[in-house]
């Protein structure tokens, strides 16, 4: 039942219109790329109680951001007619609302069958001094010069039937190896758009418990715990 909630819930995500990617006139387009937060198949709200994705109690959300990055469009006629996005990082902040976009700019208007997306920063990212992109230290997701940036901010409290009182919930995940590589098919119609959900970064195919792992921080085994499941279904693809 947990499956067909989420399909339905997800069905009934606005769509942004990429004008001229497939169809269009204009030698060049502007791509919107969108993301949209969902917790067991319904819209993101913070401070909201939601049920332990593998345990008892309940917990809230207060804050969630992550990088993306590497994007490229690949073109059904080989490599030399894909788009690779230059300085290609981007912070999806959802600290108010459950959804996030940005623009891909001077897009040359071709038949693209497939977009590559990358979650974390790439090495040369993770150490830059030029601050591409949005590798700003001010936005607080760096850690400092030896240990690069947070690829995945998630913050929030745990309430436990068993227990009266609240944890906090805080994973920071990065370190280079756990930037991950993910490839999705585009359909000939012009929209980009991708649902983000959050219990798979806890059950999928790791089991986090909030009771063993409340904090996930400068430790890389269990950061790559974690970045196995945003490796694997986290980040979907929606038409």
């Amino acid at each position: 039942m947990k499956n067909i909630r989420i399909h339905s819930s997800i069905r009934k995500i606005f769509v942004i219109p990429i004008l001229g990617l497939f169809l269009g006139c204009s030698s060049e387009s502007a791509v919107t790329i969108s993301f949209e937060v969902f917790v067991g198949g319904e819209p993101l709200e913070f401070g909201k109680k939601y049920p332990s994705p593998n345990g008892d109690g309940t917990y809230v959300i207060s804050d969630f951001k992550l990088y993306v990055s590497n994007i490229k469009l690949i073109s059904k006629n080989g490599i030399d007619e894909n788009f690779v996005e230059e300085d290609s990082y981007h912070l999806l902040k959802f600290q108010d609302l459950n959804q996030f976009s940005f623009t891909l700019q001077h897009v040359p208007t071709r038949k693209y069958q497939k977009i590559q997306i990358s979650i974390g920063v790439d090495e040369e990212g993770n150490f830059a001094k030029g601050y591409p992109g949005d590798l700003d230290p001010t936005n607080q997701m760096a850690w400092n010069w030896t240990q690069g940036y947070k690829f995945l901010l998630f913050e929030g409290l745990y309430t436990p039937e068993s227990i009266d009182q609240q944890i906090p919930l805080v994973y920071h995940v990065g370190f280079s190896e756990n930037m991950k590589n993910l490839e999705f098919e585009l359909e000939s119609y012009s929209e980009v758009q991708f649902a983000i959900e959050i219990d798979e970064l806890f059950n999928n195919p790791q089991l986090i418990d909030f009771h063993t792992y409340p904090r996930i921080l400068f430790n890389k085994t269990h950061s790559s715990v974690m970045s196995q499941n945003y490796a694997n279904s986290f980040i979907q693809m929606r038409l």
